[in-house]
């Protein structure tokens, strides 16, 4: 009874799905089969049409067309009389004459219910007639400009219509974008005022682009001796062809005409501005279409006659404009659809089968679908019932397989219990496999119990740290034992894994070994979760990094204090006097600027030991002499500066200075030798003589100078007329500005010399400026002014240029693997184009960006170091080298290095000029090695620039430096000399 029930509704629902897809398909099929039902109730209505010219003119025979089809569709019972005035051909007032004559006489005892007209002449004539002829009936006209149809229709009242609108401007742009590299236009129009008009209207378009197309006009051709009045037309030139109604000798031309002879004779391309040139050898353009205007014209009257007033009497007809191309003369001239502006439509295509009869082919393919979805329907019934057949013939052996069932099941849970002994014995394998890996890793693992608070050490965690079991049994002994700076960051750590707050952490600390000792390692871990979600255990690994850090320390204190003295460099007391501003920046603060004098004559004297040494004794006195009143640093040489926070006043400044000077005034005793010294000092006081470090250094420095030329052993105060070369900047910076313009900058290269091969792998680029006003100019004088104006932009994509250009050149003389550097400047870099700047030029001359390294300081990494960062990715991702430059003269810090997409490391020449000389501390030369061993470490290239010696370059032989630069190799060169280079050492 269920079963018939159940096939019941089936049978019901396959009946409604065929009645649907019947009804879907009836439905399809009405719109073939019954054509549209026409207005059986519409009134007759009589129109008059009347045309300026004749019958044969094409212009005039669309429009007409458009006009009579379009009633024809709309208006089927509306009857529409046409005449021709033919005023191309007889253009007198004679003619307008006998005309009116023939119209009064004709359509006297017909009443005409609306005028149409067609261009000027029949417009004019029937604003004047009509009242005489027709009474003040509507008048609709095409065909006519703009400001002619407001100039005709002046004074007159219910008169409508539709004006051109040829779009000459979109016809120009549309040229120009298929042929950008157009030198010269030619116009050809009559001298009918609509012709020269639209003369003007391409010469406004041309001098609104700014370009520097010639344009050139042809008015006075002659259809009947045409060949001979073409001018000769160059290849990168193209044709605009206006309106041409009436030749040279005054004689009526069909438009058609002349740009079928003008497509035969020339061998550029014809672009028009009526689509019934199409067809008759123009390219196409923007054309108005007559036929369509005619169209838009009979809405007008149509709606009119139906009692439809348009609120603007007249309109402008932008339907009838359409962007359209000849694809057979696309083809003559190697066109395609993609050069077309976007939206234009192409006639004249290629024969496609689905695009011919692609109504059809879809049509078809319904039909195939409906039908392959009936065959479904009737497939899935037949198995539906073939399924049913089966379930019958599987619930006769329901009973006796039940049976069988019952009597395999005793043997089905021997089987799993089985399984389960064969199981519990994997399950112990892995146990003792994971405890095994537990026990043999080379990091310390962990882990802690959340529930107990117990943590477990792996023994290998003790062997790393010297600890028993018996000193670490829960949490709170554990974290006694971490450094008293980092106990709070490990417990909130571990604290917010725990408690699901993060899944995993990973930082660094010291731990306490046995003998009070702190050591540092690298702490990962990650919580494991019950199936609720919620953290049970975290486990992880002690990795020793204490080498590490050392190393990084060391390398630390190399790039912020001297190596000699262990005074603070340059670049920390820098920092140091930031960080003062910031705290208060309304304190006066002194700068001194502090100059041994004589010292060279002490080096050439007694050797560069005692020089070491007195710098050593000197350095210990200026520091005892300023006790906590400021900070003391070693600029280099045997300069040094001096930070002093809290200068009351010049009186506090002058004590200072006399009390050093005192003390440097006694005899030093080094190594046996009595050395007497002395020094010149400037001072710069903040804020009076400059708001920031480099600044006050720059005029502290100046004014030691001062006390140089007034005799040495003094000291002076900075005053701002000191600075006398301001006036030569200015001059510098005006030539520097006019310097690309008269081509006054030149590239040298200097070769970069692969240690593994002794080849050369690459050029260094530098630019050089020999000013025909300022003679030949450092390049340390005139770039960073350029960076300070801005004008290194324009610089450093000069550069890029030439640089790529002289590789290009490189590898097609067959050394297909050199690449080249150049540096970049901070200003470029945080320009918001410099990204595709770099990506233009490269993809413009055609090198393969592997081969082009871009050279960056880590001052200008840290402007804006995030959004440089980003930039630097981006190039990466370009496969563009990135290369950190001047390795120790800034940060130095391996925490940014290993985090920074660079490729190459360059250790600056200030380490490669003391490796090997007399003078050399042991301690620079293993910093060299550990700098190449890190960097390798880390995936880096090593390049060393400044090697002067034979001893250097051994020695960075010898601790596998990748690449060396400098003197020793060869000075930067020009480009002729550096193929010579190549030659010798590629060859």
């Amino acid at each position: 009874m269920y079963c018939n029930k159940n096939f019941n509704r089936k049978k019901i629902f396959n009946i409604f799905i065929i009645s649907f897809i019947s009804f879907m398909l009836v439905g399809f099929l009405i719109p073939f089969i019954n054509p549209p039902v026409t207005n059986a109730e519409q009134q007759e209505k009589n129109i008059l049409l009347i045309n300026s010219y004749d019958s044969t003119y094409t212009w005039t025979v669309d429009e007409t067309d458009g006009i009579l089809k379009k009633i024809k569709e709309d208006e089927p019972k509306s009857k529409v009389y046409v005449e021709y005035i033919d005023w191309k051909n007889n253009p007198y007032q004679e003619n307008l004459d006998k005309f009116r004559q023939l119209i009064k006489y004709k359509y006297e005892n017909k009443k005409i219910d609306l005028v149409m007209t067609t261009d000027d002449a029949a417009l004019e004539f029937s604003l004047k007639n009509r009242k005489e002829i027709f009474g003040n009936i509507p008048i609709v006209f095409s065909g006519v400009y703009d400001e002619t149809a407001k100039k005709l229709t002046d004074g007159y009242d219910n008169v409508f219509g539709v004006f051109e609108a040829d779009e000459i401007e979109d016809t120009v742009k549309s040229a120009l974008y298929i042929y950008p590299h157009t030198k010269k236009l030619y116009v050809v129009h009559d001298n009918t005022e609509s012709g020269i008009a639209s003369f003007g209207e391409v010469k406004e378009v041309l001098k609104e682009l700014d370009n520097k197309i010639i344009m050139q006009e042809i008015s006075d051709l002659s259809i009947n001796n045409l060949s001979n009045n073409i001018p000769v037309i160059d290849k990168d030139s193209i044709v605009l062809v206006t309106t041409y109604a009436r030749d040279g000798d005054g004689k009526t031309v069909q438009n058609e005409e002349l740009t079928n002879f003008l497509s035969e004779k020339l061998s550029v391309p014809i672009f028009g501005i009526y689509k019934m040139d199409l067809n008759h050898g123009i390219i196409g353009g923007k054309l108005l279409s007559g036929e369509e205007h005619g169209e838009s014209a009979a809405e007008l009257a149509i709606n009119l006659m139906n009692g439809i007033v348009p609120n603007n009497k007249l309109v402008e007809d932008k339907k009838a404009v359409v962007n359209i191309y000849d694809n057979n003369i696309m083809k003559k001239f190697n066109i395609s659809k993609e050069q077309l502006p976007e939206g234009s439509i192409v006639i004249n295509e290629d024969f496609s089968f689905y695009k011919t009869y692609k109504h059809l082919v879809w049509g078809v393919v319904s039909i195939i679908l409906i039908l392959i979805t009936l065959i479904t329907i009737l497939i899935i019934n037949i198995l539906r019932r073939k399924k049913a057949e089966n379930e019958l013939k599987k619930n006769n052996y329901e009973l006796s397989e039940l049976y069988e069932e019952l009597a395999t099941s005793d043997e089905e849970l021997r089987y799993q219990y089985i399984k389960l002994e064969e199981n519990r014995d994997t399950i112990q394998k892995n146990e003792e496999m994971y405890k095994l890996v537990f026990e043999t890793a080379n990091d310390g693992l962990w882990e802690i119990n959340l529930t107990t608070g117990e943590r477990y050490f792996s023994d290998r965690w003790y062997e790393i740290f010297d600890l028993s079991r018996e000193e670490l049994k829960d949490m709170d002994v554990w974290y006694t034992i971490i450094h008293t700076d980092e106990q709070d960051k490990a417990r909130r750590l571990v604290d917010e894994v725990g408690e699901g707050i993060r899944d995993t952490f990973s930082f660094d600390f010291r731990i306490r070994k046995k003998d009070g000792q702190y050591k540092w390692i690298h702490a990962i871990g990650k919580s494991m979760k019950d199936k609720y979600g919620k953290p049970f255990k975290i486990v992880g690994s002690h990795s020793d990094i204490h080498e590490k850090k050392i190393q990084e320390d060391q390398i630390k204190r190399l790039a912020f204090f001297d190596s000699l003295t262990g005074l603070p460099n340059r670049t920390e007391i820098s920092r140091v006097f930031a960080e003062i501003i910031k705290e208060d920046s309304e304190r006066n603060i002194a700068v001194i600027f502090m100059d041994l004098d004589n010292f060279k004559n002490i080096n050439d004297s007694f050797g560069h030991t005692i020089g070491d040494d007195l710098l050593i004794e000197v350095s210990k006195r200026i520091k005892y002499v300023t006790g906590d009143k400021g900070v003391v640093s070693r600029h280099g040489g045997d300069e040094f500066l001096i930070l002093l926070p809290d200068a009351i006043d010049k009186e506090f400044i002058t004590s200072y200075i006399g009390e050093l000077e005192k003390k440097l005034g006694n005899n030093i005793s080094v190594n046996g030798v009595n050395v007497i010294t002395s020094a010149s000092f400037g001072a710069a006081i903040y804020p009076k003589d400059g708001h920031d470090f480099e600044e006050l250094l720059k005029n502290a420095d100046t004014a030691m100078y001062k006390s140089k030329e007034a005799g040495k052993r003094t000291f002076t105060f900075f005053e701002r007329w000191m600075n006398d070369n301001i006036l030569e900047m200015l001059i510098m910076e005006n030539q520097l500005r006019l310097a690309l313009n008269k081509d006054e900058f030149v590239l040298h290269f200097q070769p970069k010399i692969s240690l593994k091969d002794s080849r050369i792998e690459g050029f260094e680029a530098l630019i050089r400026w020999n000013s025909e006003t300022l003679g030949f100019v450092s390049p340390y004088r005139f770039i960073t002014l350029a960076e300070k104006t801005g004008i290194i932009i324009q610089i450093g994509k000069w550069v890029l240029e030439k640089s790529c250009e002289f590789i290009t050149k490189i590898h097609n003389l067959g050394y297909k693997d050199i690449n080249i550097s150049l540096n970049v400047s901070v200003v470029q870099l945080l320009q918001d184009d410099f990204l595709n700047m770099v990506e233009g030029i490269i993809a413009k001359s055609m090198v393969d960006s592997q081969f082009i390294n871009l050279e960056i300081t880590e001052t200008i990494l840290m402007e804006s170091i995030d959004k440089n960062i980003t930039k630097l990715n981006k190039l990466k991702e370009k496969s563009i080298k990135i290369s950190l430059d001047d390795f120790g003269k800034g940060y130095s810090s391996l925490t940014y290095l290993k985090d920074m997409p660079f490729d190459t490391l360059k250790i600056d020449k200030v380490f490669i000029d003391e490796l090997c000389s007399e003078d050399a501390s042991k301690t620079n030369e293993s910093i060299v090695g550990v700098i190449i061993q890190l960097a390798h470490q880390m995936g880096l290239t090593v390049v060393a620039e400044g090697v002067e010696t034979e001893e250097q370059y051994n020695y960075l032989m010898n601790n596998k430096c990748d690449i060396v630069q400098g003197y020793y190799i060869s000075k930067p060169v020009p480009e002729e000399q550096a193929l010579e280079l190549l030659k010798k050492y590629n060859s």
